[in-house]
């Protein structure tokens, strides 16, 4: 284990006289662990817990797709056009991917990328050729922004999210990615970043090199490659059912990178997807964390996350996000991530095509 990497927990343990126990004195245990970057917690705790059965989705497929603006026949009518100055066709279109700007923006430039022609794709069968375009289509987007005159003004972050299904908080079912390119770039990334620079700042290194190192070499929490993209999951899970992320080595920015490492990385998070969907999950969020444009990658390296989301109640609509995530900033997880990462391994999803 690289020296510069401490991977702290701490385990916690409650008493209790426990009725499934006839009531005697049990005790059960949970854990704090504590983020190797930026030292945030977050806790493992023991929960019985079924995955729920999915939603009635040919229902919700079919109700949707009634006034659905990003099928093929509504989402040149239906969706806005960018002004001629920044983009002079008003949209961009790759493949079947169109990208427009959002009706309903959460910044100065703020987009939509329509995947594809079909209203909806299920989670365990997602094309690669979709995801791929989605992506290509975002990054052509952002080199285009950053070549633009800027008149002094700050160069952006890129930032590429994906809602999938309503539990992810997605408002439309056809598959869409959120496409933001922002010199606010969210407190989350914010922060990670500034604990990246002090990281190299202190050790000559840039962190992420050395967590990939130290995570092939322990294993436990390392997935595999899909091609020039390591998979593994993280010490601290975010999502309540586990997560995993992907890195693209030695590129800072969705900008920087290649068609063949799109590829790449659309063919293992296909194969992930198929994994989480095999859980009887059906909804995930998925983001790309960049650096801010024309920066080296001295100190960042791009990553992505992905959380599958689910209802803890299907037919109460009972949200997996709570107090202790949404108020308290505590992630909470009842999957130990090394367990995810064990069932990954033996998916195959580390395996390349």
């Amino acid at each position: 284990m690289t020296q510069r990497l401490v991977f702290r927990k701490e385990v916690k343990v409650g008493r209790q006289y426990d009725p499934r126990q006839q009531f005697a004195l049990s005790t059960i245990e949970s854990e704090v662990r504590y983020d190797p970057l930026t030292g945030n917690s977050g806790r493992l705790c023991h929960f019985v817990f079924n995955t729920p059965p999915p939603s009635d989705l040919q229902a919700i497929i079919a109700t949707s797709a009634a006034q659905c603006p990003f099928c093929p026949d509504k989402v040149l009518s239906a969706t806005p056009r960018f002004p001629v100055e920044m983009i002079p066709e008003g949209r961009i279109q790759l493949g079947e991917a169109v990208l427009f700007p959002n009706l309903f923006p959460y910044d100065d430039i703020s987009a939509i990328t329509a995947l594809s022609s079909e209203h909806f794709y299920p989670m365990d069968d997602m094309p690669v050729s979709m995801i791929a375009d989605g992506l290509c289509i975002a990054r052509d987007f952002f080199r285009r922004l950053a070549a633009l005159p800027t008149t002094g003004s700050p160069l952006g972050y890129g930032i590429v999210t994906w809602n999938y299904m309503p539990p992810a908080g997605a408002s439309q079912v056809h598959p869409h990615m959120q496409v933001i390119y922002t010199t606010t770039p969210g407190n989350g990334l914010r922060r990670e970043l500034a604990a990246e620079i002090a990281y190299r700042e202190r050790y000559g290194r840039c962190y992420w090199d050395d967590l990939l190192t130290t995570e092939q070499g322990e294993g436990t929490r390392w997935i595999g490659s899909s091609g020039n993209i390591p998979w593994f999951t993280p010490f601290v899970p975010t999502g309540l059912l586990g997560d995993c992320m992907a890195v693209f080595p030695g590129r800072a920015t969705l900008a920087a990178v290649s068609d063949a490492e799109i590829t790449d990385f659309a063919r293992g998070l296909r194969r992930v997807l198929r994994y989480f969907a095999g859980r009887g999950l059906w909804s995930f969020n998925m983001s790309l964390f960049p650096e801010q444009a024309d920066t080296g990658v001295a100190h960042h390296w791009l990553t992505a996350r992905l959380v599958p989301r689910f209802f803890l109640n299907s037919q109460l609509h009972v949200s997996d996000v709570a107090y202790m995530p949404l108020l308290l900033d505590e992630r909470l997880s009842m999957v130990y991530p090394e367990d995810t990462a064990a069932g990954l391994r033996a998916a195959g999803v580390g395996g390349d095509v």
